[in-house]
């Protein structure tokens, strides 16, 4: 007993040292941890985690009351998602990001970001790097769940599909629209939320799925047609970029978020990485369809067969 507590201090560890000193980060990244749990968190702690993933890591760095209010849940939810992240606060996970921030600061995504380019580096060569560091940045931090979930519900031909876009997303939109309905019947695109395809949100329902595109500034007429079919029930997949750590209105009524980098080289919103998550997710939709796709794509060739010179 006595040498027990002569021992107590051969190690002291002042409480001033362990709250300064960084904890090391665990052998999981936190980013894959969050993915990982995301099937077996609740409804509060699986908002938590989309906002959280829709900007990681500088999501992750704000106060929980910052957090809980881009949610859109409580700040007690916040610290239940950190605890069913095995920390035992939301300081200790905030402090584990950081100290991957640190261990990563070198990182690609971190060269690309604060290339100087040099003279032997085309011009074109450094953009086309930087898009594909952004793409692929992108793809990984969408937890797997999701994604396979969004595919899931485009192949699923018991479903409605609606998909449209603001002013300019519906660019994108269009291409998702046009090659879903290559692989499966029922897709619409509603390209004139204004005026021609009102009367459509109206007619959606729980076996309709909404995949928006609502990019910054966000477009007011997107935003009520969300809400609407939300209200009608319908699924909503929503497909937005960050701007200054938030992301389209629309997430409220979103069961499925995929954000996505709008960086350009021109002084507007760059499309090409969520040409490129679409590209991905349209061959993911058409796996999950099987031979049925196969079949809807040959009946395409033969009532367009004439309209085309090869």
């Amino acid at each position: 007993m006595n040498q027990e507590h002569q021992e107590e201090p051969a190690h002291p560890t002042p409480v001033t040292e362990a709250a300064s000193t960084t904890p090391a980060p665990p052998t999981v990244p936190v980013v894959d941890r969050i993915k990982d749990a995301f099937p077996d968190l609740s409804h509060a702690e699986r908002l938590v985690a989309r906002y959280l993933l829709s900007d990681y890591p500088t999501a992750c760095l704000g106060p929980i009351a910052s957090i809980a209010s881009g949610a859109g849940v409580s700040a007690p939810s916040v610290v239940r998602f950190a605890k069913s992240m095995g920390f035992a606060s939301y300081i200790a996970f905030r402090d584990a990001v950081l100290a991957e921030i640190a261990a990563d600061s070198k990182g690609p995504l971190d060269r690309a970001r604060n290339f100087d380019g040099d003279e032997h580096t085309p011009r074109v060569q450094e953009q086309l790097e930087i898009l594909l560091s952004k793409a692929s940045h992108d793809l990984s931090r969408i937890p797997l769940a999701e994604w396979d979930n969004v595919a899931s519900l485009l192949a699923d031909s018991s479903k409605t599909i609606y998909v449209a876009g603001g002013r300019f997303s519906t660019a994108v939109a269009r291409i998702l629209a046009l090659n879903l309905q290559l692989l499966r019947p029922n897709v619409i695109l509603l390209d004139d939320l204004d005026q021609r395809d009102k009367g459509c949100l109206l007619d959606m329902n729980r076996k309709s799925v909404f995949f928006v595109f609502d990019f910054y500034r966000y477009q007011k007429s997107v935003i009520r047609a969300a809400h609407v079919a939300k209200q009608k029930g319908a699924t909503i997949i929503l497909m937005s970029n960050i701007n200054e750590g938030d992301i389209s209105p629309i997430k409220k009524d979103a069961s499925v978020v995929l954000p996505v980098s709008t960086t350009s080289f021109l002084p507007l919103n760059g499309l090409s990485t969520a040409v490129t998550v679409i590209e991905i997710l349209l061959g993911e939709v058409y796996t999950k369809i099987g031979p049925k796709a196969s079949t809807h794509l040959a009946e395409w060739e033969l009532l367009t067969g004439d309209e085309t010179l090869h």
